[in-house]
């Protein structure tokens, strides 16, 4: 199974505007190949955080026809939420759940966030590729694209100017 970390991050390496969740600074460039993107994965993956902020999208608005996984420690939290199939909470180590994965034959995994996420599976060795979106933007301060100081190698695979100022680059993880 495939696993690509998909973020879209300001020039100085930030996820989020300042103290502002979500990606509204995003451009309506990144936005259309977002959802294009999406739709190539059969299964994705969030955080509690990231799912808390995005909610309505991710419940109704996300492309495709994939299972929804958000990673939380209090999964019953959340099962009033669940949609068996479709929107599952989880507290399993990502090891773990990317071997439940493979056993029911999941191909494509979009690991979408946040920081604390993207951190545990590159850190877990499990995350093959990064694309990440550069918006012409500084902010000097918000949620960084990881959570922790990690030392990852990447190979650029290509890049793409998906818009005048905004650029696409798709990165391999070295092991």
């Amino acid at each position: 199974m495939r696993i690509v970390l998909i973020a879209a991050q300001s020039l100085d390496g930030f996820i989020t505007k300042h103290a502002q969740p979500g990606t509204a600074f995003t451009s309506p460039e990144d936005k259309a190949y977002f959802r294009a993107a999406l739709a190539t994965f059969d299964v994705c993956i969030f955080g509690a955080e990231t799912y808390r902020v995005s909610r309505d999208f991710i419940r109704t608005q996300l492309p495709g026809r994939h299972v929804r996984l958000v990673m939380t420690r209090d999964p019953a939290r959340y099962a009033a939420e669940a949609i068996p199939g479709t929107l599952e909470f989880t507290d399993a180590a990502p090891a773990a759940l990317v071997d439940q994965l493979r056993g029911h034959g999941c191909q494509r995994c979009g690991l979408l966030g946040g920081s604390h996420i993207h951190s545990l599976f590159l850190e877990a060795g499990l995350a093959d590729e990064v694309w990440l979106t550069i918006e012409p933007v500084l902010f000097g301060g918000g949620t960084p694209l990881l959570a922790r100081p990690t030392d990852i190698r990447l190979e650029l695979q290509a890049s793409e100017q998906l818009g005048a100022h905004t650029l696409l680059l798709k990165y391999r993880v070295l092991r």
